[in-house]
């Protein structure tokens, strides 16, 4: 065998091992994104854990899956419309002075 042979094999195992790499580096962002909540289930999600009544299996998927940034934005977005939903009735229902 000579070295231009024995070359080959090894560039060509070279390719295939970085060929396997990327593969497997490009499954592993795509079962990231696949893994990610939706906007849907983030919102499900806050509004079960503000009522008090969300599943374990749910939490748990909540702190593998959800971004926290996320659960912040939607839980303010919620208090700020439970908040203004109570002013809104209190004024309507109290007599003004």
């Amino acid at each position: 065998m000579t070295s231009t042979q024995a070359a080959k094999p090894h560039s060509q195992q070279s390719q295939q091992d970085s060929q396997s790499t990327e593969s497997d580096s490009e499954r592993a962002a795509q079962d990231r994104a696949a893994e990610q909540m939706t906007l849907l289930q983030t919102t499900q999600s806050v509004l079960w854990a503000m009522l008090g009544v969300q599943s374990k299996k749910n939490a748990r998927r909540d702190f593998s899956q959800g971004k926290f940034r996320h659960f912040v934005i939607i839980g303010i977005g919620f208090a700020l419309v439970f908040i203004l939903t109570l002013v809104s009735l209190i004024s309507l229902l109290l007599p003004e002075s």
